[in-house]
């Protein structure tokens, strides 16, 4: 692993303002001023921000022409975890011929992720920006690898046809003798990002890992429904796949998650903010 973290110099480069927000995520100084300040030093983030908060993913009554202005309807959370997503998106999204993961087909499912796992905090009265944060970022291993060790990912990439399940996480495991998930959690630290996000980000697949943490169990729930929806299960079937481990540790029952569910427009509109 240390190989591969070595050579994370040549992931693309993440804009500054994005970096320096990822540093402070925990800190209770920043404002909303000082946010919409650092955006406006990037000039094309901030086109890509004005852009996203005008779409229908948030259905603003009014258009939006600014960062000041989106940081005032909005608000700062929501703003931070719209900048990171502009960021790393864009960041990501160029792919080389011999890429092994369809970039846009990759972020449209962490956008679906990430919506759900807004919604699975909102209903348990958790942090949503964070959540959302960390659904986007969640299979971030998966990319790292792409760029960082593309011949040998291949082959496991090949052998499990792209599959993102436990097939691709024990190919990765024989490859490497680590995962795509211990390898995001571990360039996560290296961002700074808060032990939080990097806990939900290395356990994402594990959902009986103790010690048990909230938005680790937030993600885990989001993967599931995502997963649900792309197979077209029918609603009532979603709980059922949710082990009654996790739905313990978070006190989570059908008729209180049922309401918080993000509406099929929504999740339409997320796919769409790349």
């Amino acid at each position: 692993m240390h190989e591969i973290l070595d050579n994370l110099h040549q992931l693309p480069a993440i804009p500054a303002v994005v970096q320096e927000l990822i540093q402070n995520f925990d800190n209770p100084g920043l404002d909303s001023q000082y946010l919409a300040q650092k955006i406006s030093q990037d000039q094309v983030l901030v086109a890509k921000v004005l852009r996203i908060a005008n779409s229908a993913f948030y259905g603003l009554p009014r258009q939006v022409g600014s960062t000041q202005e989106a940081v005032v309807v909005l608000g700062f959370s929501t703003v931070r975890s719209l900048v990171l997503s502009a960021g790393f998106i864009d960041a990501f999204s160029a792919a080389t011929p011999t890429a092994c993961v369809d970039r846009e087909h990759y972020w449209q499912r962490s956008l679906t992720i990430a919506t759900y796992a807004r919604a699975v905090a909102k209903c348990l009265r958790q942090d949503s920006e964070m959540a959302f944060s960390a659904g986007l970022l969640h299979d971030i291993g998966i990319m790292v690898l792409d760029v960082c060790a593309h011949e040998r990912f291949a082959v496991a990439w090949q052998n499990t046809q792209g599959g993102d399940g436990d097939r691709l996480i024990q190919a990765e495991r024989a490859t490497f003798g680590f995962d795509h998930a211990e390898l995001g959690a571990e360039v996560a630290r290296r961002w700074k990002f808060p032990s939080a996000i990097e806990d939900a980000i290395r356990y994402h697949y594990q959902t009986e890992h103790q010690p048990f943490q909230i938005l680790t169990g937030v993600v885990q729930v989001a993967r599931m429904l995502a997963l649900s929806s792309e197979e077209g299960r029918p609603e009532d079937e979603w709980f059922a796949r949710i082990s009654q481990t996790l739905r313990d540790a978070l006190k989570l029952d059908w008729d209180r998650l049922r309401k918080c569910l993000p509406q099929p427009g929504q999740l339409e509109a997320a796919k769409k903010l790349m």
